[in-house]
Parts: C-alpha cells; sequence; structure tokens
C-alpha cells in the first residue's frame, strides 16, 4: 500500500520545510494515583474543569495496572477498509457531469440568449475540460475573482486534475476559458444562492422563474392557464415522508423530477430557492462520492506485513520523529505528497471478533493467572464496563449498542486515519491504547464547535454544497494550521501503550496512527453530559438524522430509576425541566389549534430501562417519539412529533389526535422528584411553584397563564356536567360524549386532576353498568348455549361493588336470578356428596342445563357423569366371559381405586374386587416359588392351577410359564446331542452344541438333570480338539505335556491321536539330550547343521531350535560380509575404486570374537588388521618429512639451490609407500595424504623449474624460457590443490612473470585490432618488447607480425573494410582502393595484368539504372573475411610478390628479421 512520494528519506526530504507542517499545542495530561485511579468517572469528573477547555486530554493510568491482552488476534480475521489519504482535504466536490451541463445548458439559453451547441468541445492541454471541475475548483478557491488575485490558477488545475502541474502559458489559457463560459454562470450561482425567495410564490410540483414549462405556476392565489402542448400535472409523492399532500412547499429536482418537502430536505429548508433546484442524487454521482472503501479480511499476520511494509517505504528502517510523520502526513492530506492508500481495521464490533480487554465468559490465555483475569474482568477502567458504572447515563440502556455501550476495536497502520468528529449525542468517549505504535490525536473544545464547523465550511464550500451533512460522515480532514489561522483553538495528544484518551462532548476530534497499533474504544455519559444530549438530539432533529436513542426516553428512565447522584441532580432537573417547558408549549399550542382528541400511548415492555426498537419515529424529522405524538385516521401508521403536525397531512385539525405516554402532571412530578432528591430548586422551578400575587410578571408568564384559564373554563363546565351525569340513569351515549370531550383536557397538568378523576369514574361506572346490562339480558334472554350464558361468579363481582358507581336500572333483576343460582349450586353438592348413581347424576344435570345462569358445578357434574360411564363400560370389558382383553394386573388395581374413588354406585364394583383377590393371591404364591429353589414339578403344578387367569398379565406367573417352556425345550435338545456323542461325529460342531447346551442350561431358572453330564462331554470333546490341532501346526513340548495329562484325568490316553501324540513327545525329548551335549563346548559349524536337518522330522516346537539357527544364521552372515575382505587378502592387486574401509574390518574382527561358532577366516582377518596398522606406524613419519620439506621449499630462491634431489627422492618413497598401501586393499585416510604429499612435491619440483633465473647444475640443461600459457596451467593446478603461491618465493616469481606476460598480450591484442591506427615503428618495437618478455606468448606475436605487413596501393595493413585478393599473386586490395563497386568473383590486380585486361567487364545487366537490392540479396552477396583467411593470403602475398621499390621509402625503418630473405 502507498503510493506517490514513498521514497521521502532516501531524497532527504523530510527536513525541509513542508506544506503540512504544525505547530499544535499539546493537550494536558493526567498521572492519577492508585486511589484516585479507583473510580474513573469520579477521576474524570475531578478533571472536567481543566481539561473540558481543551476538549481531549490524556490519563497515564498508574504503572500497577496492566491489563492482559485477552485477544487471540492470530485466529481471527477480521475485516478492513482502504481510505485514501490524499483525498481526505484536497479532493473535488462530487458532481454530476450530467446535472451540471443541464443547468449550464438552461442559464446560457434563458439568460446569455445563446443556443448551446452540444457538439462544440473546450478543449484544454489537448483534451475535453470537464467544466464542472473546473466550477468546483474555482469555488473550492475563494470563486473567480480571488483565483485571479491570488495567481491561483495553478492551484486550482492541481486540484482538480489531482496534482498535475501546467506552464505559466496554461494557467493563463485556463483562465481565459474560464472567464469564457463560466465567469458569467458563477455570477449568477451566486445571485441565485443569496437572493431572497419571491413574494408570493408558491409551488406545486415546483415552479419558478425558471422551471421548465412542465410545471404549474401559481401568483397571487390565481393559476396561470395551461399551454395547450402542456401536460397535466399529477401529483408527486415526497421521497422522505411518502406523503403527496402540501404541494404548495413540494421541491421538484429539475433533472429526475423527483419530489421533497422544503421541510424533509436534510437540513430543511426554510422557503423554496429561486432558480433551477437538483436533488443530491442528481448532483452527485457514485463514482465520484468518496468514502471509506470495504477491503479485504485479513488475519493479523498479513496485516502486520502490509503496514510494516508501508512503514518502511515512507520513513526506511530507521528511527523516525514524530515532527516527520506529522509532517508528511498533513503534506498528503493538503496534496502535495502524492497518492497515498493505507488500510484501516476500524469499528470492529467485539462482540463478534473479541475485546482486548478481559471478559467473563472469554478463554483465558495459559500465560496469565486466573486472580489477575477475574480482577481486570471486574475493573472499572475495563471499557466493557465503563459505559455501565455507577453514574453513568447509559446504564439505563436496554439494549448493547455498537460502538456507544459495546466497545470497538481498531486495527490501524501509518497513516490510517480517523476524520474530524464528535461522538453521537455528544458523548464522552475513551479509547484504550493495548499495544503497537502511537496514535496522534487533535481536539477541538466544545465551546469551539460552531466556529469549527463555521471554518469548514468556509475552508470547503463545494464539499459542503455537495454533501449538507458532510460532518456527519467521517471522510473528512482539515490541517489544524488552517483552523489556527481561523482562530479556532486546536490542541494534541500523543497516545502511547496504555494510556487513555478521553474526549469530551461537543469536542470535534481527529487524528491518525503512526504505525500497527491495536486499540479500543467505547461512549459513557455522566449527568453533566445531559445538556449536551439534549443538543445533539436537536442537531439530528435538525439534519433529519435518526437517533441512537431516545434522549427524552433516557432522562425519564434516569429519573425515575434514580441513576444518579447529588452531584448531576442540578443537569438533570434543567434538561427535565426543558424537555418539560417543551412539551408544555407545543400541547397548548395543539390544543388552542383544535387538536381535542387525544389518548395515552402503550406502555413499555421494561418501563425502567431504555430500548432502542419500541418507540416510533417522526416521519419528517425521524426522532424517537417516546413523550407524545401526533397521528391521523388518513395514515395511522404514520406518526409525526409535536413540531411538525402541520406537515402529517392536510386534514383538519379536529381529525388529528395526540398519543401521549405522560401526561404534564406526571412529567412535573419527575422534575418535583429530583429536586426533592437533590434539595436544590432551579429558578425555572421557584417561578412556576410561586403562588400567584399581586407582583408583576413577565409577559410569557401572563401568557401561560392566560392559556390556562382559557382550558380551565371549558374544564369546569365539562365538570359540571359529568356530576350531574353521574346522578342520573345510565346512558351510554352521554357517557361516551363525556369521555370524548375529556380527552382534551387529559394531558394536562396538575389543575386537570379534578378532570382525569371524574373521567376515571366515568370509565368505571360506564364498563359497570354496561356489564350489569349485558348480564341481564342474556340471563332473561335464556341462552340455551353455555358459551353464551353469563357465570354466576362474574355476576357475583358486579353485584360486590359498592356503593354503585351510577344509577342501573336491570341491578336488582339480576340479583334475583343470582340467588336462584345459588340454591341449584347448592343442590348438587348435596348430591355428589351421597354416592348417587348414574341416572340421578343425569337427572340433576339436566336441571343444571336448564338454568339462565352457567354454574361452574356444572362442569364437575358433567365430568363426573362421564367418569362414571368410562369405569363401568370399563369394567364390563374385563368380566366378559368371551375373550376378554389382556389386562395388566396395575391397571386393574388402578380401577378399583377409581372406582372408590369416584364415589359412585356401580354394579360391576364387585366382579372387579373378586377378579383382582384372585390375581393378587396368584402373585404371591409365584413369587414365593421364585424365591427359592425351583423344580419342574412345583412349576407344572402352578402352572395347571392358574390356567383361568390367563387375561390378567401377572409378571411373576409369566415368569414361570416362561421357565417351564425353556425347561422342555433343553431336555429335547440335550437329548439329541447325546445322540452325536455316542456317534462321534465332527468334535468342532459337537463342542460347539455343547458349549450352546451347557451356557442355556446355566441359565435357566429350573434345576434339569442332564446339566453335569454335559459338562463332562464338553471337557473330553474339547481335548480330542487339542489334540487335532497338534498335527495341524507344531506345538511346545509343555502344552503336548499337559494335553497327555488331561487325557488320562479324562480316561481317553488309550485312543490311537493321543497314542501317536506321546511317541512324538519322545522323539523330541532325545534331541534336545543331543542338542545339550553339542552346545555345552564351541561346535563347528556342520555339528549345528545336522541337528537343524534332524529337527524336519519331529512335529513339535524344540526349545533349543531357535538359539541353534540364530548360531548358524551369525556365522553365514558374518562369513558373508567378511567375504570381501578375504578376497582381498588373497589377490595381489586392487584398484583404487574398488578399496574397502578399514572400520569394516574392525568391526568384523570384533563380531568374530562373539560368535559362537569355530571359523577359519577369523584368523585371517585378524592377520590383515594387523598389517594395515603397522603400515599406518611405518608412513606418518614420512608424512611429517614432507611437511618439513615443503615448508623448507617456500624460502628457496632457486639460485644455489640442492633441494630439487631430495624433493625427487621424497616423492620416489612417497609413491611407493602409497602402492603398497594400496596393496592392502583397504581405503586408508593415509592414501589420500600420501597422493596430495606427491602432487605437491611434484608441483613444487615444476615451480623451481618455472621460475629459477639464473643457471645451475641442479637444473636441465634445455630448460628455455617458459610460455605464458604453462604458467597459467600450473598456478590453476597449484589452486586445485589449495596451493597459495604467493607462500613460495618462486611462486611469486612466476604470479610476476603472468602478470607481465598478461599486460603485454592486452597491449599486443589492442593493436592487432586497432585497423593500422598505431605506425609500424610502433609496432616493430612492441614485438621487440615481446621477444625480449623472461615468458613467451607466441599467439600475440604472431598476431604482431601479421599486422605489421602491408597490403594494398595504399601500403597500410589488413583491416576489417572489404578487401579482394588478386587470383595470380594472392595481394590483398581494398575495394575503394582499386575503385569497385562491387565485389567480383575473380579479381587481377594491375601488377599481374595490363589494366585493360584487368579491368572488369561491364555487365549487360547492369547497363540499365541499378535497382536497390533488398535486404537478404545484401546479406547474401555480403562477404565476411575471417582471420584465417586473411592470414592465408598475407602468407601468399609474402611468398610471391616482391616490390622493394614501393617499399623502398620504409625499408630504413624494419628490423632485421624482414629484410632477410626466407630461407
Amino acid at each position: 500500500m502507498g503510493k506517490g512520494r514513498a521514497k521521502a528519506v532516501e531524497k532527504r526530504v523530510l527536513d525541509q520545510k513542508l506544506k503540512g507542517s504544525v505547530n499544535v499545542p499539546s493537550g494536558p495530561v493526567y498521572y492519577p494515583t492508585e486511589d484516585e485511579f479507583k473510580s474513573p468517572l469520579d477521576y474524570i469528573h475531578k478533571i472536567k474543569p481543566e481539561a473540558e477547555a481543551y476538549g481531549i486530554c490524556k490519563i497515564v493510568p498508574p504503572s500497577t495496572w496492566k491489563p492482559p491482552f485477552g485477544l487471540d488476534l492470530e485466529s481471527v480475521r477480521f475485516p478492513t477498509k482502504t481510505q485514501e489519504i490524499h483525498r481526505l482535504q484536497f479532493r473535488p466536490a462530487s458532481c454530476n457531469s450530467k446535472t451540471f451541463q443541464l443547468e449550464y445548458g438552461r442559464f446560457v439559453e434563458e439568460h446569455l440568449g445563446k443556443k448551446v451547441n452540444k457538439k462544440k468541445r473546450v478543449v484544454f492541454e489537448g483534451e475535453d475540460l470537464d467544466l464542472c471541475k473546473v466550477f468546483n475548483a474555482v469555488k473550492r478557491f475563494g470563486g473567480y475573482e480571488k483565483v485571479v488575485k491570488g495567481k491561483k490558477w495553478g492551484e486550482v488545475y492541481q486540484f482538480m486534475s489531482s496534482g498535475e502541474k501546467i506552464s505559466k502559458c496554461a494557467k493563463h489559457v485556463l483562465c481565459q476559458l474560464y472567464k469564457e463560459h463560466l465567469r458569467d454562470f458563477e455570477k449568477y450561482h451566486s445571485l441565485m444562492s443569496a437572493a431572497p425567495p419571491a413574494k408570493g410564490c408558491k409551488r406545486n410540483r415546483r415552479c419558478s422563474d425558471f422551471s421548465s414549462s412542465k410545471r404549474r405556476k401559481i401568483k397571487g392565489g390565481v393559476k396561470v392557464p395551461k399551454v395547450e402542448d402542456e401536460e397535466e400535472v399529477v401529483d408527486q409523492a415526497c421521497e422522505q415522508c411518502r406523503s403527496d399532500k402540501h404541494g404548495e412547499v413540494m421541491l421538484l429536482c429539475d433533472s429526475c423530477n423527483k419530489g421533497w418537502h422544503i421541510y424533509c430536505l436534510s437540513p430543511p429548508l426554510k422557503h423554496i430557492p429561486p432558480g433551477n433546484w437538483y436533488c443530491l442524487d442528481c448532483l452527485n454521482t457514485d463514482e465520484d462520492t468518496f468514502g471509506f472503501v470495504p477491503g479485504k479480511c485479513l488475519l493479523l499476520e498479513d496485516f502486520k506485513r502490509v503496514a510494516d511494509r508501508a512503514k518502511r517505504k515512507w520513513f526506511g528502517s530507521g528511527p523516525v520523529s514524530r515532527t516527520q510523520i506529522e509532517k508528511k502526513f498533513w503534506e498528503i492530506v493538503e496534496g502535495s505528497g502524492g497518492e497515498v492508500e493505507v488500510m484501516y481495521g476500524n469499528d470492529l464490533d467485539t462482540s463478534v471478533y473479541g475485546s482486548g480487554f478481559p471478559r467473563v465468559g472469554d478463554r483465558r490465555p495459559e500465560s496469565v493467572e486466573e486472580s489477575v483475569w477475574d480482577d481486570y474482568c471486574r475493573s472499572p477502567w475495563n471499557l466493557n464496563n465503563m459505559p455501565k458504572l455507577e453514574g453513568s447515563m447509559l446504564q439505563a440502556i436496554r439494549h448493547n449498542i455498537n460502538g456507544v455501550t459495546v466497545p470497538w476495536l481498531y486495527l490501524g497502520m501509518l497513516f490510517s486515519a480517523f476524520c474530524w468528529h464528535f461522538e453521537d449525542h455528544c458523548f464522552y468517549s475513551v479509547n484504550y491504547h493495548h499495544w503497537g505504535e502511537p496514535k496522534c490525536w487533535y481536539g477541538v473544545p466544545g465551546s469551539a464547535a460552531s466556529a469549527f464547523e463555521k471554518v469548514m465550511r468556509k475552508t470547503l464550500p463545494d464539499l459542503f454544497d455537495a454533501q449538507p451533512d458532510l460532518l456527519f460522515q467521517l471522510v473528512t480532514m482539515l490541517s489544524p494550521t488552517v483552523l489556527q489561522e481561523n482562530k479556532v483553538p486546536v490542541y494534541t495528544v500523543l497516545q502511547e501503550p496504555g494510556n487513555f484518551v478521553i474526549t469530551f462532548p461537543k469536542s470535534f476530534h481527529g487524528g491518525f496512527n503512526f504505525g500497527l497499533n491495536c486499540a479500543e474504544a467505547v461512549n459513557f455519559a455522566t449527568a453533566d453530559w445531559l445538556p449536551y444530549g439534549g443538543y445533539g438530539a436537536e442537531l439530528y432533529r435538525l439534519y433529519r438524522k435518526p437517533a441512537v436513542i431516545s434522549h427524552e426516553e433516557l432522562l425519564c428512565v434516569v429519573a425515575k430509576g434514580n441513576c444518579w447522584d447529588g452531584k448531576g441532580s442540578i443537569h438533570l432537573k434543567k434538561e427535565l425541566l426543558r424537555i418539560y417547558s417543551k412539551e408544555k408549549t407545543w400541547r397548548e399550542q395543539l390544543w388552542k389549534s383544535g387538536i381535542l382528541r387525544s389518548s395515552p400511548m402503550f406502555l413499555p415492555e421494561c418501563p425502567d430501562s431504555v430500548g432502542i426498537e419500541e418507540d416510533t419515529t417522526c416521519i419528517i424529522c425521524q426522532q424517537f417519539l417516546h413523550l407524545s405524538a401526533i397521528v391521523c385516521n388518513c395514515r395511522p401508521s404514520v406518526f409525526a412529533c409535536l413540531e411538525h403536525w402541520k406537515h402529517l397531512c392536510e386534514c383538519e385539525p379536529t381529525k388529528l389526535r395526540l398519543v401521549y405516554r405522560y401526561t404534564l402532571a406526571e412529567l412535573h412530578g419527575l422534575v418535583e422528584e429530583v429536586e426533592k432528591f437533590g434539595d436544590c430548586k432551579t429558578q425555572e422551578t421557584k417561578n412556576s411553584q410561586r403562588p400567584s400575587s399581586g407582583t408583576k410578571r413577565s409577559g410569557a408568564s401572563n401568557k401561560k397563564e392566560g392559556m390556562q384559564v382559557c382550558q380551565a373554563r371549558p374544564a369546569e363546565d365539562w365538570l359540571l356536567r359529568a356530576s350531574k351525569v353521574l346522578d342520573e340513569v345510565f346512558s351510554s351515549d352521554e357517557y361516551a360524549t363525556l369521555l370524548k370531550e375529556a380527552e382534551q383536557f387529559l394531558w394536562g397538568g396538575s389543575e386537570m386532576d379534578r378532570v382525569r378523576d371524574v373521567a376515571k369514574s366515568l370509565i368505571k361506572a360506564k364498563i359497570w353498568a354496561e356489564a350489569v346490562g349485558d348480564c341481564l339480558s342474556k340471563v332473561e334472554g335464556k341462552a340455551n348455549n353455555d358459551r353464551e350464558k353469563v357465570h354466576l361468579e362474574f355476576i357475583d363481582e358486579l353485584l360486590k361493588v359498592d356503593p354503585v358507581p351510577c344509577f342501573q336500572s336491570g341491578y336488582l333483576k339480576l340479583k334475583d336470578f343470582a340467588e336462584e343460582a345459588r340454591k341449584l349450586s347448592e343442590k348438587i353438592d348435596c348430591s355428589l356428596s351421597s354416592s348417587p348413581t348414574i341416572a340421578q347424576m343425569e337427572l340433576l344435570h339436566s336441571e343444571v342445563s336448564s338454568s339462565p345462569v352457567s354454574l361452574s358445578k356444572h362442569k364437575i357434574l358433567s365430568k363426573k357423569i362421564s367418569s362414571a360411564k368410562m369405569l363401568a363400560k370399563r369394567a364390563r370389558c374385563y368380566l366378559a366371559d368371551s375373550k376378554p382383553p389382556r389386562i395388566e394386573l396395575d391397571e386393574l388395581s388402578k380401577l378399583k381405586s377409581e372406582i372408590l374413588e369416584l364415589q359412585v354406585t356401580l354394579t360391576e364394583t364387585e366382579g372387579i374386587l373378586d377378579l383382582l383377590k384372585k390375581a393378587e393371591l396368584a402373585r404371591d404364591k409365584c413369587s414365593k416359588v421364585l424365591s427359592g429353589s425351583i423344580s419342574l414339578k412345583d412349576v407344572e403344578d402352578l402352572v395347571h392351577e392358574f390356567h383361568g387367569l390367563n387375561s390378567i398379565n401377572i409378571p411373576e406367573l409369566n415368569i414361570l410359564r416362561q421357565y417351564h417352556v425353556d425347561a422342555l425345550s433343553w431336555i429335547s435338545r440335550f437329548d439329541d446331542t447325546m445322540v452325536d456323542v455316542r456317534e462321534g461325529k465332527d468334535q468342532r460342531k459337537l463342542i460347539s452344541d455343547l458349549s450352546s447346551l451347557l451356557q442355556d442350561g446355566s441359565s435357566l431358572g429350573i434345576q434339569v438333570e442332564g446339566l453335569p453330564l454335559v459338562e463332562v462331554e464338553l471337557k473330553k470333546a474339547s481335548c480330542r480338539e487339542k489334540a487335532q490341532t497338534v498335527y495341524a501346526a507344531r506345538t511346545s513340548l509343555d502344552f503336548i505335556e499337559q494335553l497327555l495329562s488331561e487325557a488320562v484325568v479324562l480316561q481317553i490316553e488309550e485312543e490311537k491321536l493321543f497314542v501317536e501324540i506321546s511317541r512324538t513327545l519322545s522323539a523330541a525329548r532325545c534331541w534336545e539330550e543331543r542338542a545339550s551335549s553339542i552346545l555345552a563346548s564351541k561346535p563347528q559349524m556342520h555339528d549345528l547343521k545336522d541337528l537343524v536337518r534332524m529337527s524336519v522330522n519331529i512335529d513339535a516346537v524344540l526349545p533349543s531350535l531357535k538359539s541353534i539357527e540364530n548360531t548358524v544364521s551369525l556365522a553365514e552372515t558374518w562369513l558373508q560380509n567378511s567375504e570381501p575382505f578375504l578376497s582381498a587378502a588373497s589377490s595381489v592387486k586392487l584398484s583404487l575404486c574398488s578399496l574397502l574401509e578399514l572400520p569394516l574390518l574392525k568391526d568384523l574382527v570384533a563380531q568374530s570374537k562373539s560368535l559362537s561358532v569355530q571359523l577359519q577366516e577369523t584368523r585371517i582377518l585378524e592377520t590383515l588388521l594387523l598389517n594395515c596398522e603397522r603400515w599406518q606406524c611405518d608412513n606418518h613419519p614420512l608424512l611429517q618429512e614432507t611437511e618439513d620439506l615443503l615448508d623448507t621449499a617456500k624460502t628457496d630462491d632457486g639460485k644455489h639451490s640442492t633441494i630439487l634431489p631430495k624433493i625427487m627422492d621424497l616423492k620416489t618413497r612417497v609413491d611407493f609407500a602409497r602402492v603398497s598401501g594400496l596393496s592392502l586393499g583397504l581405503n586408508l585416510e593415509e592414501l589420500l595424504k600420501l597422493q596430495t604429499a606427491s602432487l605437491k612435491l611434484g608441483w613444487c619440483y615444476k615451480t623451481i623449474l618455472l621460475g629459477s633465473t639464473s643457471p645451475s647444475p641442479q637444473l636441465p640443461e634445455d630448460l628455455g624460457k617458459p610460455s605464458l600459457q604453462k604458467i597459467q596451467q600450473h598456478l590453476e593446478a597449484g589452486q586445485t590443490l589449495k596451493i597459495l603461491p604467493e607462500e613460495y618465493h618462486l611462486g611469486k616469481r612466476l604470479v610476476e612473470l603472468k602478470d607481465t606476460g598478461q599486460e603485454w598480450a592486452k597491449r599486443a591484442r589492442k593493436v592487432v585490432t586497432d585497423s593500422g591506427a598505431l605506425a609500424l615503428e610502433d609496432v616493430f618495437e612492441l614485438i621487440s618488447e615481446g621477444e625480449n618478455l623472461p615468458v613467451i606468448a607466441e599467439e600475440e606475436l604472431q598476431a604482431l607480425r601479421a599486422r605489421s605487413m602491408l597490403h594494398c596501393v595504399c601500403l597500410k595493413p589488413y583491416n576489417s573494410r572489404f578487401m579482394v585478393s588478386c587470383c595470380q599473386c594472392g595481394e590483398l586490395y581494398h575495394t575503394y582502393c582499386v575503385k569497385l563497386h562491387w565485389r567480383p568473383e575473380t579479381y587481377v590486380c594491375s601488377a599481374c595484368c595490363p589494366p585493360a585486361e584487368s579491368s572488369p567487364q561491364k555487365d549487360p545487366s547492369r547497363a540499365m539504372e541499378p535497382k536497390t537490392p533488398s535486404l537478404d540479396h545484401r546479406r547474401a552477396r555480403r562477404v565476411v573475411v575471417t582471420d584465417a583467411s586473411v592470414g592465408d593470403l598475407q602468407w601468399k602475398s609474402r611468398k610471391r610478390i616482391k616490390r622493394v621499390a614501393k617499399r623502398s621509402r620504409q625499408v630504413h625503418i624494419l628490423p632485421w628479421f624482414f629484410t632477410q630473405e626466407p630461407k
């Protein structure tokens, strides 16, 4: 992220004075003590008198307060927003070019009298000029006059084109274009903005002097007659309130034709503006509308990577000061720092993503102790607790509100910003810095909020024209320098990790981050906030913005719930009195306007707390309607506040209704309760409670008193009429009329308490009298349906009222009917207490059904009759002779209990009791049998005795029956299995059958005789099965012995199978005895193999066999591993690649000592190992001697050296020792060392030969100058051996020879390729120098000699230009010297042939004008002269051509070897 001038550090511009440099005074910083830090709200209240003047302050907690970070951000993926920092201030207003062109075209046609040519383009700098952007840019800089005076056309263009610069000439052109096209339009626009509304001009569908012909104009109340082609006007609905009423204040957009009432706009207009008008949707476009775009969802690790990269990009990896970052930020904001985009993880809901503070229920990190975690969970400075602390007004809010009562988390990076704003409802805010880089804050005190807003509007007029509610958007920054220049106080604080920042009510604040950090913020509100909350609510009302909470509801809940203390009572009293006065004024004004109908609102679900979803909102200003509202029957679901009641609809005031939640008396009671608690009275309440006297009063007080007098007179008249009506016979219509008339007084103050009391009495009397009349009509009507009958209890409740609220004529009649119903109820009680029959109860039931009054005991009687019939039916079913249903014993007992409890006489009762007695007897006998040992005979007797109780489910009897059936079935299976045993069938199947039979017999509840026999036969079958497994797989000798023992016990040892097993056991014992005797001493290999072969014929697991096999296997493995060494010991010579490892030989010798077998090969390997160790001991001195000799050779200069014979002798001995070592066949470490020593000795020997400068008897006689190539190869060989030539005296000499030769060779190669630039004298001098070098550079010498050869008639050496060779003499000629325009296939020079013959004949085809050949053709004909061909031609030229006369002028400078004839 981050564009523009990101390399500021590298360009060293940070220390320069930047346009965005700031010098803002610091805000206060507080360091509370441990005691002061215990209560956040008390401490903030303590510092408020000083800190509020700054609007912002920083609190540094005590050093002991270190809350653990409770969020695992490594696993949390959070959303981010992309911020364009360079557009926070320096951005053009969002504009719609189409709307601008429409307005501009209308201006040109109507005011300039010109016709707009849409095809005509206004071009600037080669591109179309956007007049809309130019107009807004000039507006930003104060208009045409200020731009011209300040010479700001360059800044205007940079503003509208994102920082591009233009020349001085272009600035003049831009000025002329603006003057030509937009100057008059600017004057017109300014005139329309400042012009007052036209008198007598109203609009329906918006009409004005400049509106289109499709609008209707009304002047002086007279409609202008329509033109023939004028369309009929259709009523337009407002886009805000959706009402088509009040068309005279309806504004229609001159672009999209959508309508708005002027009072529905944000902010509302006081009058219809002159000229054309466009809505915000048409003035702005989605493309140009500025905001923070939702970005990627990232993990903290990914976000940290982006943040660190951005920090390094702007300021490098070194330290950076606050001044540098601050200057750079404001430079970017003010438009001179390039385009910069950053990401910001702001407004993260902690209820979703987690809080940085510990919370109850959150997962505690393992590194944090439980006690520490719990302490910080309860800490009042924990932002999750702070909004609901005692003394905070927000504790009255029932729901959680994100960002207000639930903290928001902020993850920032470098330059991520939070723009100028103040909190919702002007709340306090607290921000805690968890970790990371600092935050830079700026604050403007609440006392300067109006001045701040004026400066913002003055500095950014185009932005506010496009978005009047710009300060609500939180997307705009303004440099503190601009505020200071306009006398607006602004302060700054730097928030570091562990710091709190407090912002005070109504204070604007903003800032940005210095790098990666994490912070958390929440709101709170003490009692002194309440007046600011009222200001915030009025601001929401003005801008038609929905409020977060209802301020009026919060005041009422706090006042009723005592959520305040003595310190804040004065603020609560003032705010309550303010809303009381406002409510009283508006209600009285509505009463005077004719709104007489009223009704109370519904009660909230939780009246002791503030909700955010219950109250309706005003259709105009979008505010909560907690205290009162206006509603009309024409739109029953739409409400308006008292201030906007006229805008609700166009109905008469008498059709509107006031709905209220509190009367004025109740509201004033809240004020008095707060005054009583705070023991303090405001001046307003003192005046309101002051008794009337002859003293003078203000005009407002007289007006209020007059209002009360006006309302008191009709109230007194109403009271007189009501008292008269209460004394007369009840009339429902008169009561309803009085109650309807009373609605106009019920909402009033304490002076209307009598009206409310009488109204309550009327309501109570009306309800009672109507209930008596309704009951009497139903009783006299003798309704047959029980639902329509009147209950006796309800009649008794009406008759208990004493005294009666009014005179009701049917009261006595209803009393007589109630007395008759009571007598019938007593008769029912008497009958039910004497165990009646079903017939008796049915007779009584019919009598009760014919009564006109519904009795509660009627249902009891009906239920008892129904229960008796049901029980009698069940009893008859149980006692039936044919197929009675199967019933549980418990059901029979329950039926008996139900019959006795019902207290009804039934004929089936005796039969049920007898049947139950027999069933209980059977249960007892069966239980007794089951408790002891059960025999089959006893079970058979009981089953036969109680055969007749099959219809009753007796669990104990059922168990015995099942035992009897299971025993008979088992006996049948036993007989069949014994037959199989005698026949000797498959033992495996027999074991399965016997096991199943034994298991089933053991689980029987009855004793059977054949069970012991089954157990014996099962053991025999199992033993035979085990014996068969001996032949299937070899088994151990212990198992075979145990098996034979079992056979003896079961008396089956004489069977054939067991006799054969006994023989196998004897053979195995004999084998074991022989094996023990052989293993007693160290055996031979063949003895062990004989034992293994004998074990194959024995079908048993032999204990010693595995040990013998392991011994044989180890010996064979050892022999296999030793085979290479045994072969090496017997062979004469091995190759170097097939050498064996010495450690492996040592391991084999060590392993041979642990073998339990006698082997001859072990002695061979021991001898080989001994020879190797002796060879190593003999060659260690030889290696040391080599190192000493090499050290001596380093200082030898080769002049009088006797070291060469020593080197050769030592090298011979080293080579011999290496050959002897190779003959051992092992890869010895010393072999490689000996090889390296031999190579180093050889290198040293050759170095002495090549580097010696004087003859010596030790050197060869034919030794000449070394070649440069040999020296280079020799030095490279030394590098391969890791030998540094500089360590040897002669090695340095070789390096110097190489450097000297390479330097001369480089010069020679340069001369060879200079195309004859160097004179021949210098070439010959260079050749002579090369021949006198101590080294030989043969290739370069030959090239230089070839370079000294002269060619052509110009007597110049060979060069890279095209040359042609004579076919006879071989001499080379330049084509341009012999005047050839192309290169012929054959050429004969003038020296070999006369000119007439040698002149080339003209090609007939060239008689015509030559054409330029194609590129491919030219490439094909081009002749490339290689070095080989040039050398060949030079050799031919020297051999054949002898032109001494032509070269005579240069002969005296040739060296001696060019003047001699070649032999």
